[in-house]
């Protein structure tokens, strides 16, 4: 009755058809009471008792939305180091290395990550050059540093275990130590974390603003046969998701 309404693709019955004990149906019924009541009529199946007419107000469409940026309005930043809007990071070290890697906003956004490439060292980095690449399902991401200098060392355990990008991207998700980088934490490079966060809440409100422009279902609505849509890139499409990832990349 949910394809008969339009508001499902398809979707095989795995209840035999009791209504009353579905799970789906019960999902269905809170999101869509209107259509709940005319699939109800159509198919003479059982219908729970409704609140009046007028006191209940459907959620809108952009509640799918809000909840996939959920994660990305209540992310924090440490205070050791400082940040680029390419959304990588770099901390120094008493021993005048720095470490790099990559910030949480981008890492929820790239997940899942299939494989880690970098430079081998010792390298040369110029400003703006890729040192290291992220391999997803959908493509390969370049991240480029933000100074010059040397490549120190790679985190190796990152190469056996690329979830540890996203898993903890300021701690043992770090990407690269570089040497001979004209940096200090105190210095005018990138963000300071405070500077940050109000850039992330920009970002987060830009993604927004191309979610919905591209958005391809309506709010909570189930998608293809019942499966909750939990996913941005499933929201918006592989291409779309791309290309937002190629522009968070770079320099911006």
């Amino acid at each position: 009755m949910w394809m008969d309404a339009g508001l499902v693709n398809y979707k095989l019955c795995t209840c035999r058809y009791e209504c009353e004990s579905c799970p789906f149906d019960s999902v269905m019924r809170e999101q869509h009471q209107t259509f709940a009541e005319r699939a109800a009529k159509q198919s003479g199946a059982y219908t729970p008792e409704l609140p009046p007419a007028g006191a209940y107000e459907a959620p809108p469409q952009e509640d799918a939305v809000s909840r996939l940026l959920a994660p990305f309005r209540s992310l924090s930043f440490p205070k050791d180091r400082r940040y680029f809007s390419d959304h990588t990071w770099m901390r120094s070290s008493p021993d005048g290395t720095v470490t790099v890697g990559v910030d949480a906003f981008l890492a929820q956004l790239i997940y899942p990550v299939a494989g880690i490439a970098t430079i081998n060292p010792p390298s040369h980095i110029g400003r703006g050059e890729p040192f290291a690449w992220i391999i997803r399902d959908s493509g390969t991401f370049a991240v480029r540093y933000n100074e010059h200098g040397v490549a120190s060392r790679v985190n190796t355990r990152l190469m056996e275990h690329p979830s540890l990008l996203t898993a903890d991207p300021y701690g043992e998700g770090w990407l690269m130590t570089i040497t001979g980088t004209p940096y200090t934490d105190g210095s005018s490079a990138g963000f300071t974390p405070e500077q940050y966060a109000a850039f992330i809440r920009s970002e987060t409100d830009q993604l927004e603003t191309e979610l919905r422009r591209n958005k391809r279902s309506i709010g909570t609505t189930m998608f293809d046969g019942g499966v909750r849509i939990d996913d941005i890139e499933k929201f918006i499409g592989e291409k779309r998701y791309t290309k937002i990832l190629s522009r968070l990349l770079r320099p911006h």
